[in-house]
């Protein structure tokens, strides 16, 4: 082998005996890229490094270019995250004859932990073996050998130009790295960036051979993001929170320079920041007996102005509150009120009976939103002392809320969070938005949500005004009134921007005069992508912004990415970098610190305070590192840019995202598993169309098989609606693997549409609405009785079958009725119904 030999990286991923040809990340998408087109980085070795090579080199008995090979496949592994690594070395044909191309695919295991001396000896032995490989007998040769003989990307190694191709060239006295690579997938700047992750760490392993290959650097931390968000006019970024300042200090004060502006409004009505000071008050004088701080106390409202009211009330007394969400089932209600042992439920008069049932002895306080109450406040033990809001003892350390999230064991976790951080996650959120007095902020989100925690705090802690809007309104009386508010910030998941952007024609006056005053878009909780760019770029005015990024309900606001046309051609779009106040650090599967892609770690005071009473599950995700800083382990996979934004790239464990909604397989698990007709239980997602499902499996636990409609009502009573499985398969057995583990490749795939009961569609109304299901769901045909969650369909598919259904039969269906018995018999009905009033 020449000192020259070339290092290529096969780019498409295969399988065989555990080996996997490498899948590096690319600038963009394989399917969109065009034809190969070459591109060369070169980079000079310093004098001095060149001659560490040689002496590193001459000392391991081996040649320099295997020293760099080692340092590349080192740099790959942290690319890409993979310890086995299918190279190519470019070998000369008349040395190596057998190699017919002149290219011996290698196989490299590579050990992170293990020093770079030890490595480099171990790629040394295997380069040496590897002009055999071609020869070798498959009944004979080594595992290893075979394994790289008859990979499915060998052959891509020998006959297809490759993604990346480094080698090593010398002449003159001078030395140098030279990257040949796929211009049609990676940028300039990323070849570049890879060609000097490839030079300091080869610096870093030749300064010092026995170092850990985990342990040498490959670049620097990069830079803090500068955030370039246009403000408005008259902007003034909020004051940082002051000393010991709490979350309610911050609103008092807002409310007293705001008094007259509007609040917040909603379908049941209107509040001006002094109307919301004095409900609030009154509201938190008649829960003091019950709440306090150290109490918990339950939130049971719709979505509307009472949520917001209940929320501050709570604050204020210094309790911390705990939001349930009415749409709920009374099972899962009752066992997150039990969960946190809740002193009091403040409520909805409109649900102080359901309340009631689930109350078991504790207080019901049903609220009063559109009574503000008298002018002046005072406390029950002073005639003449005013009431400023929380006591003293509910300082930033208090917490301000619990609220749950699924739980991998099963049992929902209730995530606690400070009032100090809720405040400063509230003020960083308006100063990089750049929210002030003159914003009219929708919220989307429900209180049960953490998405709701920026927009309810942020926009109310700077004079800003709160609409309350239902986000699953039809599309367009959505727009409607989002016109009507003036909407300038409208934060939202990926799938209720669809929603709201998905009918839109390309007309961009009908764009101006519906959302042309939204001056930036905020999307978040789960994966954003190319199309909701061009969505974005399509439907809002050319002075908009489209802000995307990431923060767990255990840290609220992590990284924020500012997209725009540059992103374009891509893939997801890119999280981006950390916000002020938070640290953030990738760390490999061991805990190890990594700096291009591995999972994702927020440091700072900013995490949550731990899941309560859940000692063992807190333990596993947040902790404290030697220098006293806390952190939480998200679970989140990211890469890291040239640029230095990070992309999101999966979970580490098997949570699901469904619709924005963070689910942990175990918890449905258990709750199948409760059931006396089940024995074994195992969730998956169906990912065959564009919206994933989830899929249930079961066992029998007696003589007869579970029945799947009946374990379809037992989970729809006990679960939240984005959690119930769209079909539940009964199987004899669960399919096992070699090592008596689950084989989830063996799961049958589950029917489009299990068999129908009851007739075909027949009158002219029942054909039409069953015409428009099939078109929204994309299925050929549906019966009479067909159930539209349980034919494929989500809440979000149902708005765009009722606006459709609108559009085309000129009748407008109550959602609510519908969402009773959503069938097309049913819809027929309350069709004909609407057109004989």
């Amino acid at each position: 082998m020449t000192d020259t030999a070339s290092i290529r990286s096969g780019a498409r991923q295969g399988h065989l005996d555990g080996a996997t040809a490498i899948d590096l990340a690319t600038d963009r998408p394989r399917p969109t890229a065009g034809p190969y087109r070459p591109g060369t980085e070169r980079l000079p070795l310093p004098a001095a490094t060149t001659a560490r090579l040689d002496e590193v080199s001459g000392s391991a008995g081996v040649l320099p270019s295997i020293t760099v090979l080692t340092a590349w496949a080192a740099v790959l592994h942290r690319h890409t995250g993979q310890p086995e690594l299918l190279l190519g070395l470019a070998a000369d044909p008349v040395t190596y004859p057998a190699t017919g191309t002149g290219v011996l695919p290698l196989l490299l295991r590579l050990r992170p932990e293990a020093p770079f001396a030890e490595e480099l000896a171990r790629v040394h032995a295997a380069a040496a073996a590897a002009d055999t490989i071609a020869d070798a007998d498959p009944h004979t040769a080594p595992p290893e050998l075979r394994a790289v003989a008859g990979h499915p990307g060998a052959r891509e190694l020998r006959e297809a130009a490759p993604d990346v191709a480094l080698s090593l060239e010398r002449g003159d006295g001078t030395a140098g790295l030279c990257l040949r690579y796929n211009a049609s997938l990676l940028s300039r700047s990323t070849a570049v960036w890879m060609l000097g992750h490839c030079l300091t760490l080869l610096g870093e392993a030749l300064a010092d051979p026995g170092r850990p290959v985990r342990e040498l650097r490959v670049q620097d931390e990069p830079p803090a993001d500068t955030w370039s968000l246009p403000a408005p006019a008259g902007f003034t970024a909020p004051a940082p929170a002051g000393p010991g300042e709490t979350l309610v200090d911050r609103f008092l004060r807002t409310a007293a320079a705001h008094a007259d502006r509007t609040a917040v409004t909603g379908p049941s009505g209107t509040l001006d920041y002094a109307g919301l000071e004095r409900v609030t008050a009154a509201t938190a004088r008649r829960l003091r007996r019950f709440g306090g701080p150290g109490k918990r106390v339950a939130l049971l409202c719709t979505h509307d102005i009472g949520a917001v009211v209940g929320a501050w009330s709570v604050l204020r007394t210094g309790a911390a509150y705990v939001p349930l969400d009415p749409r709920q089932p009374d099972g899962r209600l009752t066992r997150l009120l039990l969960d946190v042992d809740a002193a009091a439920i403040v409520c909805d008069p409109e649900l102080a009976e359901r309340a009631s049932l689930l109350a078991r002895g504790r207080q019901i306080v049903p609220l009063d939103p559109t009574d503000p109450g008298p002018t002046a406040e005072v406390r029950p033990d002073s005639a003449t002392q005013p009431d400023t809001g929380e006591p003293p003892t509910a300082g930033p350390d208090a917490l301000a809320y619990l609220l749950h999230t699924s739980g991998s064991t099963g049992k929902p976790k209730a995530v606690m969070q400070t009032r100090g951080n809720v405040l400063a996650h509230a003020l960083t959120y308006a100063d990089r938005i750049r929210l002030g007095p003159g914003d009219q902020v929708p919220l989307l989100a429900r209180h049960t949500f953490d998405a709701a925690v920026m927009d309810l705090y942020g926009t109310l802690l700077t004079g800003a005004t709160l609409h309350v809007l239902d986000p699953l309104l039809p599309a367009p009386r959505l727009r409607e009134r989002l016109a009507a508010a003036g909407a300038t910030v409208l934060h939202c998941t990926p799938t209720v921007f669809r929603h709201l952007t998905g009918d839109l024609a390309e007309d961009a006056a009908r764009h101006e005069a519906t959302l042309g005053t939204v001056r930036v878009v905020v999307l978040g909780g789960e994966e954003a992508g190319q199309h909701d760019l061009r969505r974005f770029l399509r439907a809002f005015p050319d002075g908009s912004a489209l802000v995307n990024g990431l923060g767990p309900t255990e840290c609220t606001l992590v990284a924020q990415h500012l997209a725009g046309r540059a992103d374009l051609g891509g893939g997801a779009l890119p999280v981006g970098g950390p916000v002020e106040g938070v640290r953030i650090r990738l760390v490999d599967a061991d805990g190890q610190p990594t700096e291009l892609r591995g999972e994702l770690e927020v440091r700072g005071e900013r995490v949550a305070a731990g899941y309560w009473d859940q000692p063992e599950v807190t333990a596993a995700a947040f902790g404290t590192a030697p220098d006293g800083t806390r952190f939480y382990r998200t679970g989140d996979l990211v890469r890291r840019r040239a640029d230095g934004a990070l992309v999101f790239l999966g979970r580490r464990d098997r949570q699901i995202k469904i619709r924005g909604h963070r689910i942990e397989p175990g918890e449905i698990e258990a709750v199948l598993r409760g059931h006396p007709t089940v024995a074994e239980a195992v969730l998956t997602v169906d990912t065959r169309r564009p919206t994933a499902r989830l899929v249930a499996y079961v066992t029998p636990a007696t003589a007869f098989p579970p029945d799947a409609e009946e374990l379809g009502r037992y989970l729809a009573r006990t679960l939240p609606e984005h959690a119930v499985p769209w079909r539940v398969v009964a199987l004899e057995r669960l399919p096992l693997g070699p090592t008596g583990k689950l084989d989830r490749a063996a799961l049958p795939a589950p029917e489009e549409a299990p068999a129908d009961t009851g007739d075909a569609p027949n009158t002219p109304t029942e054909r039409a609405v069953a015409d428009v299901w099939c078109r929204v769901l994309g299925i050929p045909s549906a019966r009479l009785h067909s159930n539209f969650i349980a034919s494929g369909g989500d809440s979000i598919q149902l708005l765009t079958l009722l606006s459709e259904l609108q559009t085309e039969l000129g009748v407008e269906l109550d959602l609510l009725e519908i969402l009773a018995a959503p069938t097309v018999a049913t819809m027929a009905h309350l069709i004909e119904r609407e057109n004989r009033c």
